[in-house]
């Protein structure tokens, strides 16, 4: 076959992308991928590295460790570096452990802001209603959606996702809040429907750990 293609008229190569190249796929069918996909995921873990950039400041703080999420509305990330610290939702309460300080904040989870690009991820919110949605220029590494929420959040004002163009899995995420900092956060070696134990995501206090309730 390739050898066929080295010789055929020009005219032919011309036209022949017209019939092997699909179309793109339109925004209405990324977020329908995307959101299949985390739809039938009932739980996963990842590796993930953030990224977040002070606008004012013009420094980038970078971290890394593991993320897993199962449904319903439980969370957990457990940060290696550059310090350790745990953040988690078990259902019911949000909790950040900061071991250095020895102490861990407290706050009911229906109060808390999580990570707004993905609370879908565990099984919450609709792309499709919540937000006005565009592609932008597609990467070598996926495709590009911007949303933008149709009702003002207060802690941020848009976010992009990069999303794999075969699974729809969101490979990253960047938060852009109300002035200007950009939270990024890209996942690797994602798996799911591993079978997470549900005692993961039960937060025991340390002892000698202050807990601070807000």
């Amino acid at each position: 076959m390739i050898r066929a293609l080295r010789f055929a008229p020009l005219c032919l190569l011309l036209v022949l992308p017209a019939f092997a190249q699909a179309a793109p796929p339109t925004v209405g069918e990324v977020l329908e991928g995307v959101q299949g996909f985390y739809k039938d995921s009932t739980d996963l873990k990842a590796g993930f590295t953030q990224h977040y950039t002070y606008k004012v400041h013009k420094r980038t703080q970078k971290s890394s460790g593991t993320v897993f999420f199962k449904k319903p509305r439980r969370m957990r990330w457990d940060y290696r570096k550059p310090v350790s610290k745990v953040f988690m939702a078990d259902g019911d309460t949000l909790w950040v452990y900061e071991p250095e300080a020895a102490q861990v904040f407290k706050r009911s989870l229906a109060q808390a802001q999580l990570p707004v690009a993905l609370t879908f991820m565990s099984g919450e919110g609709d792309l499709r209603s919540e937000f006005d949605a565009s592609l932008l220029p597609a990467s070598d590494e996926g495709l590009r959606v911007k949303l933008v929420p149709k009702r003002d959040q207060g802690h941020y004002k848009s976010l992009e996702l990069l999303v794999d163009p075969q699974t729809y899995q969101v490979k990253a995420s960047t938060v852009i809040d109300p002035v200007g900092n950009i939270n990024r956060v890209v996942f690797k070696d994602l798996k799911t429907n591993v079978g997470l134990p549900d005692q993961g995501f039960v937060f025991k206090v340390p002892d000698g750990v202050r807990i601070i309730e807000e």
